[in-house]
């Protein structure tokens, strides 16, 4: 289990639950649907759900950096099973882990836009509202992380961080945060937010790109441990 509510900060209607699976047995769709009814039954209190699986191998023999390890070693807690993190590589608040956020934000932005034109399913725009914004929030921190040497994945100091080195745009990230929190429904105002504040986004990230990762290498090497 990944996440603020292993490490006790979920907060009701608002916090997701996020699990991570490993296992070397084949998965179905039909498996990962009954999973989410039945956290859906007991924890009703939960935004939303999210089950990922993940052979051994993939987890445990890592030399590039990838988020889901990172995750398992600083933000999971073990609820069945083996614990696999004393087998995992240490990692710290640098370019690898910022290029993760920023190498597919001007991808994860453009999905966005086009699952929101022509939407008219509140539910379907509301979630992807959810998680751009979220992306936007956290690929703000990014930005910053090489000079601030500190990550995050809560949405709230990751705004505060980013707005610290950039006061002009801290309405705009505000409001990302917002969105993020309380989705809107409205596909022409998101859509022209995105536009807006989604390409300076962009633009900073490819300006970040240029300076640590001119090659845009999807991963980066994993070069230090705490």
């Amino acid at each position: 289990m990944r996440g603020s509510v292993p490490r006790g900060l979920g907060i009701k209607g608002v916090s997701d639950l996020d699990l991570i699976v490993i296992s070397e047995d084949q998965h179905n769709d039909h498996s990962v649907e009954k999973i989410h009814r039945e956290m859906a039954l007991a924890y009703p209190w939960l935004n939303g759900k999210e089950i990922g699986f993940y052979s051994h191998k993939e987890l445990t023999d890592v030399k590039l950096f990838s988020i889901i390890p990172f995750m398992l070693k600083t933000s999971s807690l073990c609820v069945y099973g083996d614990n696999i993190r004393s087998g995992l590589p240490g990692f710290k608040a640098d370019r690898a882990l910022a290029n993760d956020h920023i190498i597919q934000l001007e991808a994860h932005i453009k999905q966005a836009k086009r699952g929101l034109v022509g939407n008219e399913d509140e539910e379907d725009i509301a979630d992807c509202c959810g998680w751009i914004m979220k992306i936007i929030v956290r690929a703000g921190l990014a930005l910053v992380m090489e000079k601030e040497r500190a990550y995050t994945r809560d949405l709230y100091p990751a705004y505060q961080v980013f707005s610290t080195f950039y006061p002009k745009k801290e309405r705009d990230m505000e409001k990302t945060l917002n969105y993020a929190i309380n989705p809107f429904k409205s596909t022409e105002d998101i859509v022209r937010f995105l536009e807006r504040f989604g390409d300076w986004m962009i633009r900073k990230g490819e300006l970040w790109l240029e300076e640590y990762n001119p090659d845009r290498a999807r991963r980066l090497p994993i070069t230090s441990k705490y």
